[in-house]
């Protein structure tokens, strides 16, 4: 895990392999299980680990998703009770994600993204298993024609780990929900790759 999410604008392809290839050891060893080598991970069989990308129902319990479906797979700045999230009167601070990775999956986060018309989110904090990274500044995002940034280094959450989110929007006090989200990837289990939370 990197003490510092450092943003850049192009997508680190040697970084994101280097990542991908040191979860999938570590998820053989936790799991004892082989991974889908046959097809780069995309169509694991039976038993087999393999990968995809990261779902806005996966950055949540399973026990609590069903609240997300107002959402309909897209990633959102919304609570799980399906309304937006209302940053902090004074501050601007909002608890955007928080709960704890599901055992069968370990989570890839390779940058954030933002597709809404009005961006009103200016920084981001992650807690990755209990560890504090510090705030990122994401407004030199909005001057791309894709609004994206990736993590120079990406940051792997491992199973049953926790993982918060903290944004910072410019609308004090008022409720904000936007096409918001996380870049990345899932090395789990296939029963939880094909698993549809909706």
């Amino acid at each position: 895990m990197p003490f510092r999410l450092e943003k850049i604008n192009e997508r680190p392809d040697e970084a994101i392999e280097k990542a991908r290839n040191d979860t999938i050891e570590r998820a053989k060893d936790v799991w004892g299980l082989d991974y889908a080598d046959v097809s780069d991970g995309l169509y694991p069989q039976g038993n087999q680990i393999g990968r995809g990308f990261l779902r806005m129902d996966q950055c949540s319990n399973r026990a609590t998703v069903a609240a997300l479906r107002v959402l309909g797979g897209r990633w959102q700045t919304a609570t799980q009770a399906g309304a937006g999230i209302t940053p902090a009167a004074l501050t601007g601070w909002a608890d955007w994600l928080d709960f704890v990775v599901d055992e069968d999956t370990f989570i890839i986060n390779e940058g954030i993204f933002h597709y809404g018309a009005t961006p009103t989110i200016h920084e981001i904090e992650f807690r990755l298993s209990g560890i504090t990274i510090p705030v990122s500044t994401i407004d030199d995002m909005y001057t791309l024609e894709i609004p994206r940034s990736y993590w120079e280094v990406p940051a792997v959450v491992s199973p049953k780990s926790s993982m918060d989110v903290n944004l910072r929007s410019d609308q004090v006090g008022l409720t904000i929900f936007e096409e918001f989200g996380l870049l990345g990837e899932t090395i789990a289990k296939r029963s939880y790759l094909i698993f549809q939370n909706y």
